[in-house]
C-alpha cells in the first residue's frame, strides 16, 4: 500500500461516509476532520479530529503524519434538492480549504491529493448539456463551480500530484465496477456517490503521477 496513512475531509457526506468505509475495508489508516463526532458514523480504528477544516491550527494536527489527502468537501445549500437555495457554507469554502492544505501538505512533503470537483468545472463546462449548464449558471450552483474551478487553480500551481474528479449527476447505490472517463454530461449521465468514493481511492492508490489535472466520470 502506497500511501498508508490517510485524512479524509469531508468525511460525513454521501461521498465521503464510502471513501471512510473503503479506506477501513483497505487496510487504511484513517483520520477524519468533523465539526461533531455526532455527524458520522462509528468505525472501529477511525481517527476522529473535531474542528473546523477551516481551522489551521486543526488542519495541522489533522495532517501529522499523513501519506495522503482525499477531499469531499463541497459547498452546502439550506435545501440541496434545490438549487436556488441558500448556501450555508461560505462562498470560497472549498478553495480556502484547499488552499491551507495544500501549504501544510508542501511544507511536510506530502504528496498525492485526491479532491472531488464536479462535471461543469473548468474546461468541462462545453462538455455538459445545454438544459443542465443553464441549470448551473442560473441557480446558486453555480458559487459550488466556481469555488471548485477556483479549487483546482490552486493545484495546478501546486507542486503536489493531485487529482480533481469531477463527476457527472450523483444518484445513490452500492458500488459497481461501471465508472469511466466520459467525455460528455448528457441529461441521462449519472454515478452512484459509492462509486465516485471508489475512483477516488483508486486513484490514491495509481503507481504513477497523474498523467492530467482531472478527469469527469459517470456511468456512460
Amino acid at each position: 500500500m502506497r500511501n498508508k496513512n490517510l485524512l479524509i475531509m469531508g468525511a460525513s457526506g454521501g461521498v465521503g461516509q464510502w471513501a471512510v468505509k473503503m479506506a477501513k475495508e483497505r487496510g487504511y489508516n484513517v483520520t477524519v476532520v468533523v465539526r461533531s463526532k455526532a455527524s458520522i458514523e462509528t468505525i472501529e480504528g477511525i481517527n476522529v479530529i473535531e474542528g473546523s477544516v477551516l481551522d489551521s491550527d486543526v488542519l495541522e494536527k489533522a495532517m501529522k503524519g499523513q501519506d495522503a489527502v482525499i477531499s469531499c468537501l463541497g459547498i452546502k445549500r439550506k435545501n440541496q434538492k434545490n438549487p436556488w437555495s441558500a448556501i450555508t457554507s461560505p462562498p470560497d469554502f472549498t478553495e480556502m480549504v484547499v488552499k491551507k492544505t495544500v501549504a501544510i501538505m508542501e511544507r511536510q512533503g506530502i504528496e498525492r491529493f485526491v479532491a472531488i470537483s464536479a462535471a461543469g468545472v473548468g474546461d468541462s463546462q462545453g462538455k455538459v448539456n445545454a438544459f443542465m449548464n443553464f441549470m448551473i449558471r442560473s441557480s446558486n450552483v453555480r458559487i459550488a463551480f466556481d469555488d471548485y474551478d477556483k479549487m483546482e487553480k490552486i493545484f495546478l500551481k501546486s507542486n503536489i500530484d493531485s487529482l480533481a474528479v469531477r463527476p457527472v449527476g450523483f444518484v445513490e447505490g452500492q458500488p459497481t465496477n461501471d465508472a469511466k472517463i466520459v467525455d460528455r454530461f448528457k441529461m441521462s449521465s449519472k454515478i452512484s456517490k459509492s462509486d465516485v468514493a471508489k475512483w477516488m481511492i483508486d486513484a490514491l492508490e495509481r503507481e504513477a503521477p497523474f498523467k492530467t489535472p482531472s478527469e469527469m466520470i459517470g456511468w456512460s
